[in-house]
């Protein structure tokens, strides 16, 4: 969009409402979203992942399985910090939640780095002042290798 066209009431009219109807869709399609799918992505990606690959540092996981689980994660947090800044008691919970995450985190990311055929040992790029960090996400976000690789077979 060439915002210079905006001086022109009718185009830049025509622009806010193109932005209103995008808007609109996003807010249908967040809707849709039933508290049934939550549940069940929820045991899914979340529950059965800590009950059977707790602490599993072999294999690979699809990039669809590491960011649910960072999604479910991240929504459990941010209910824990609502629980914390009401009741300051809470912090305990927090910090146990935080703990109890830090080994299948680990794991899941380690096999997220297999899946794209990459050893483990690059989640330590992250340690490189910013660059390090948008390099490993660029990494979690790369689709996995759809042949089996060094680590295993596609799951």
């Amino acid at each position: 969009m060439d915002f210079s066209t905006l001086k022109d009431v009718n185009i830049t009219k025509a622009w806010l409402k193109g932005i209103g109807v995008d808007i609109v869709d996003a807010v249908k399609s967040v809707k849709a979203v039933n508290a049934e799918k939550f549940k069940n992505g929820f045991n899914q990606y979340f529950v059965e992942y800590l009950k059977t690959n707790y602490a599993k540092f072999d294999g690979r996981i699809s990039r669809r399985q590491y960011w649910m689980f960072a999604l479910y994660s991240m929504i459990i947090s941010i209910v824990l910090q609502i629980l914390i800044a009401i009741l300051p008691i809470f912090a305990i919970i927090g910090l146990l939640y935080s703990l109890a995450l830090l080994v299948p985190s680990v794991g899941l990311l380690i096999r997220r780095l297999h899946d794209i055929n990459l050893s483990g040992w690059w989640l330590f790029i992250a340690v490189i002042p910013v660059i390090g960090a948008i390099a490993l996400l660029l990494l979690l976000c790369t689709p996995g290798d759809a042949k089996e690789n060094n680590y295993g077979t596609e799951k």
